[in-house]
């Protein structure tokens, strides 16, 4: 259960973790910094500042000698050596057969068999094997320990686009839950005639998605009287998709008897942040004309968002804030006609690790959480900074007539736009996960605007450990406090 409103509860994991469930409409204050962790040694204390953090965590993962001279991040010629037969082998161009024969040609159940086999195999030898020696902290799960060595190798590699989208469409074989039965799937693709279209984005018309109906559809417009999410997937703009989250999407839904509509949305490089944001505010005005055309009116409307998509889900919730008070957008004005129809704020907004400052771009741009976590976050690692987000360089475009990226790129943060009418916010960060210091940041400003704000902070994961849900015990903790946060507002006039 959520706590009483203007409580901060301290929790624990099985394993010993602390967790915080923060409702108070102060800034926020970690009860768990510079406390004991109850480690094995019971002598482990937690630091606000990320130098001092990582002298605390069990950065090796359990490796000594050789091995850890070998394979520690900062190794240089080991990365020039994996680099290199990548490129003399062309691995990117003809990795993409496998790949994709792997996406479209082998059937969903027998790929969740082979991930699940080969999960339940691997956590029993690397329990026998190394235990609790390999994660950051003796805290810890089993499984997250366990997680924590299956993904090292991932800080290797040269993350494209290519490989980010791969790695993201198959979210939907590793969730706990079956994906939707196509009788709960209406794919959408409507064409939208009840707006002038402007000449930017003419040729984007069409609102993409699934919308998974809680029961077997029975008309059209078929809704859950209890509300709608409005799904938003991440994947730091660069990869992420409709199938891919279904299934975790799904059992959301399930939880909270509500349906879940994932629209689909243009991706760098091939757009720029103005293109995915039409997309994204398009498809909300779809929802909301497909709301209006319903028998029994869904009771709510909740836009639910998964890093980057939580930046996405933000900005959408700050427009229509900033359109009703007649504020600047800080978008192109071909927007207006299309905000001037958003005339419904959703009644809450859960965001997952929201990317909300783009600032952070390159390497000597990266401080606090984004520059020193990176080194333990499985997910925002090395790797993916060093080689996924110079993809964005362009990405984020001036408004103004010889506007510098960096000008840009400040602007268009969310962290950096007002927050004030935003409904109830639910929002989540691991304490050591890149994006923790941003996250902060949104919040308390948030809570000083005078948005109602719940906060999720655990410990010692990485980015997006809530979509490990099927394989790693923090994630489902992570996952029930979020769906009883839904519930709550469910029951909220």
């Amino acid at each position: 259960m959520l706590p009483a409103v203007a409580d901060t509860v301290v929790k624990h994991t099985p394993d010993g973790a602390p967790f915080v469930i923060c409702r108070s409409s102060k800034p926020f204050v970690n009860p768990t910094t510079d406390s004991d962790d109850n480690d094995s040694n019971n002598n482990t204390h937690s630091s606000s500042d990320p130098e001092q953090v990582n002298q605390q965590l069990n950065l090796d993962l359990g490796l000594t000698g050789i091995a850890r001279r070998l394979f520690t991040r900062e190794n240089k010629v080991l990365l020039w050596l994996i680099r290199t037969v990548e490129n003399v082998f062309f691995l990117h161009w003809w990795e993409r057969f496998f790949l994709d024969a792997w996406s479209h040609l082998v059937p969903i159940a027998i790929k969740r068999t082979i991930i699940q086999y080969a999960w339940k195999y691997w956590f029993a030898w690397h329990k026998w094997a190394f235990g609790k020696s390999t994660g950051l902290h003796p805290s810890q799960s089993l499984e997250y320990h366990a997680m924590t060595t299956l993904l090292y190798g991932s800080n290797f590699l040269s993350w494209t686009p290519q490989r980010i989208r791969f790695a993201l469409r198959e979210l939907y074989s590793t969730a706990p839950n079956d994906p939707p039965s196509p009788d709960r799937i209406r794919v959408i693709e409507h064409t939208m005639d009840t707006i002038s279209m402007p000449v930017a984005q003419a040729k984007y018309k069409t609102v993409n998605g699934w919308y998974i109906h809680r029961h077997e559809k029975k008309s059209p417009t078929a809704a859950s009287s209890r509300g709608i999410i409005f799904w938003i997937y991440g994947g730091a703009y660069l990869g992420g998709d409709v199938r891919g989250n279904a299934s975790t999407a799904d059992y959301v839904g399930e939880q909270t008897e509500m349906d879940v509509f994932l629209p689909s949305f243009r991706l760098a490089p091939e757009a720029n942040l103005f293109d995915v944001l039409w997309d994204i505010c398009l498809a909300y005005y779809w929802l909301l004309l497909s709301a209006e055309q319903e028998q029994t009116p869904p009771t709510k409307i909740f836009v639910l968002g998964i890093s980057s998509g939580a930046a996405l889900a933000t900005r959408l919730l700050q427009l229509i804030a900033h359109f009703q008070r007649g504020e600047e957008l800080h978008v192109p004005a071909y927007f207006e006609p299309l905000l001037r129809r958003l005339t419904k704020m959703p009644d809450g907004g859960i965001l997952l690790a929201p990317y909300v400052d783009y600032e952070q771009l390159h390497e000597h741009e990266r401080k606090g959480s984004f520059l020193h976590y990176a080194q333990h976050d499985l997910v925002v690692n090395r790797a993916v900074q060093e080689y996924g987000l110079p993809y964005l360089e362009d990405f984020m475009p001036g408004l103004q007539k010889g506007e510098d990226n960096l000008t840009a790129r400040r602007r268009q943060s969310p962290i950096n736009r007002s927050l004030k009418g935003l409904p109830p916010l639910f929002v989540l960060a691991s304490e050591h996960e890149a994006v923790f210091d941003m996250t902060m940041t949104l919040a308390n400003r948030a809570r000083s605007e005078g948005v109602s704000v719940t906060l999720l902070v655990m410990k010692y994961l990485c980015h997006v450990f809530t979509m490990m849900h099927g394989f790693v015990p923090e994630g489902e903790i992570a996952m029930n406090v979020m769906v009883d946060w839904i519930k709550e507002q469910q029951q909220q006039k």
